[in-house]
């Protein structure tokens, strides 16, 4: 039965028995929070469906503590999982909440949230705060460990855990420790059936780009390359329709993908690179300059030092000054 006949009839259902089929509708709202596209024409969905199953959770809590507040806390990670416009104050907010519903639990179903709301957080908070980041990704990695025997859900939220966990670490400057994360993670999405690796492409494609920077910082630059190129094309792919959600991490992996060219004597292939990185960033920008211009000046900045490189030093110094003027505004 499709997704969206089944909860038409459970909210029919629901009406007549909250406390039978009040779960049930939840359950499949939160199904829902997760099934529907990353594009902004579907985050309206995405939280209608979130914020409704929290609240028949709460309803269902109120009317029997003690029966449903993992189901609450699976719900309000849902809510703050959802890409919106809300801020990152509340989503955080949500999965405090939620971890205060499943902290003490040993049941695998409550280890599972527990798990994933430490990582919803530490998501959100990785790109601007590394430090208070790491914590919740250490303490992800070792509940979703804590979650044996591991099926498909506990293997990728292992393997989503060690990503954050790769990055904040090479935020921090702990190259080693970061690099060892990456390898970890991209291995597990590695050992995933091929319908799962499709499934799972965002969080494999941005566990690849991790690993592509910890190579390059390891001066592996070949070997970054290698990694680099069927990522890049599943990238590509991906950013023509689903753009706001591919073109960070598209953008993201050429720049890399620039700065090894020309570590290794491939000059032309490093300008062309980062060109298309800073159209990427270009696009972005243009989309949310606010979260999106410190990407164009580094990426203008990484083609300023390619150009330069290249011996196109006019060129390099108009890129320098659009990168100033980028900054300055």
């Amino acid at each position: 039965m499709p997704l969206a006949v089944r909860i038409t009839l459970l909210r029919q259902l629901t009406r007549v028995d909250l406390a039978r089929f009040g779960p049930m509708l939840a359950e499949a709202l939160i199904t829902r929070s997760h099934q529907v596209k990353i594009r902004r024409s579907f985050v309206l969905r995405r939280t209608a469906a979130a914020d409704e199953a929290a609240t028949l959770y709460r309803r269902l809590v109120r009317d029997r503590p003690g029966r449903h507040e993992v189901g609450l806390a699976r719900a309000l990670v849902a809510q703050g999982s959802v890409p919106d416009d809300r801020t990152m104050t509340s989503a955080l907010e949500q999965g405090w909440e939620a971890v205060g519903y499943v902290e003490d639990t040993t049941d695998r179903e409550g280890l599972v949230v527990l798990a994933a709301a430490h990582l919803m957080m530490a998501n959100l908070l990785a790109p601007t705060a590394a430090q208070d980041a790491l914590p919740l990704a250490e303490r992800a990695r070792a509940t979703w460990l804590r979650c044996a025997p591991f099926g498909l859900r506990e293997r990728t939220g292992l393997a989503r855990s060690l990503t954050v966990l790769g990055d904040c670490r090479a935020e921090l400057d702990a190259p080693a420790e970061a690099l060892a994360a990456r390898e970890e993670a991209v291995e597990i999405f590695r050992r995933l059936p091929g319908w799962a690796r499709l499934r799972y492409m965002p969080a494999r494609l941005l566990a690849v780009t991790g690993l592509v920077e910890s190579l390059s910082a390891d001066r592996r630059w070949a070997q970054a390359l290698t990694l680099a190129a069927t990522a890049r094309e599943d990238l590509t792919l991906w950013a023509r329709w689903e753009p706001l959600r591919a073109r960070p991490t598209l953008g993201r992996l050429l720049l890399v993908i620039a700065v090894c060219h020309a570590e290794l004597g491939e000059p032309e292939a490093a300008v062309t690179t980062a060109e298309e990185a800073v159209a990427q960033a270009r696009w972005l920008a243009e989309h949310d300059p606010v979260r999106y211009r410190d990407w164009l000046v580094a990426a203008l900045r990484t083609l300023a030092g390619v150009l330069h490189t290249a011996g196109r030093y006019e060129e390099a110094v108009w890129t320098a000054d659009e990168a100033r003027a980028v900054q300055g505004d």
